[in-house]
């Protein structure tokens, strides 16, 4: 039997371990050859109480919000769109390779509402199932996306940079964090450039 002050520990290690940017989240594996693996997930309100809180007793449930995750392959990174968020990639001169991400930005592009389909009201009152530590104010206000490429990072630039925009490198993983309400405003596609040596 784990003891509460355990059981208490374990969940803060868990905790820490990942920040609200990691419930709405692309990542992209890229392979030397442009194939690769794709790991998405997003939220969404579940429908009613779920199988743990209707097997516990003694607690009166109330944030709730359900993060959902995918994988998948591809054969060509060229041909991988998610919702509208398309990807590029190839080799230049002298042996460098390149990627590209572009996300599109206005009133009518699909990504935000297939990773955040919540209204920003919705947002803030499940933020507590996601934050134990109380410290977020709403879930789902960035998206993650990150890119391992086949070898260390070399270049990583954005262009069409929107307020809040984050990018990072360790080694051959690059990421970009992007604050989603700015995306959906009119405006010019933020595009992600990457390059590596081969």
């Amino acid at each position: 039997m784990i003891r509460p002050a355990v059981a208490l520990a374990l969940v803060s290690l868990l905790c820490s371990a990942c920040d609200e940017t990691d419930a709405v989240a692309v990542r992209v594996r890229l392979k030397d050859d442009l194939s690769g693996s794709v790991r998405t997930s997003g939220l969404a309100l579940p429908a009613g109480e779920g199988a743990i809180q209707q097997a516990s007793e003694g607690a009166v449930w109330g944030s709730r919000v359900q993060m959902i995750c995918a994988t998948g392959t591809f054969a060509d990174v060229t041909k991988l769109k998610v919702a509208d968020i398309g990807f590029n990639a190839g080799t230049g001169g002298q042996g460098i390779g390149f990627a590209q991400v572009s996300i599109p930005r206005g009133p009518g592009v699909r990504w935000p509402g297939a990773f955040v389909p919540l209204s920003a009201d919705e947002r803030k009152s499940v933020a507590s199932a996601l934050d134990p530590t109380g410290r977020s104010e709403a879930v789902g206000a960035t998206i993650k996306i990150e890119v391992e490429l086949p070898s260390a990072v070399v270049g990583n630039g954005v262009i069409g940079k929107v307020r809040g925009t984050k990018t990072t490198t360790e080694g051959p993983v690059a990421t970009l964090v992007i604050p989603v309400e700015s995306m959906t405003t009119e405006g010019d596609p933020l595009v992600w450039h990457l390059t590596w040596q081969k």
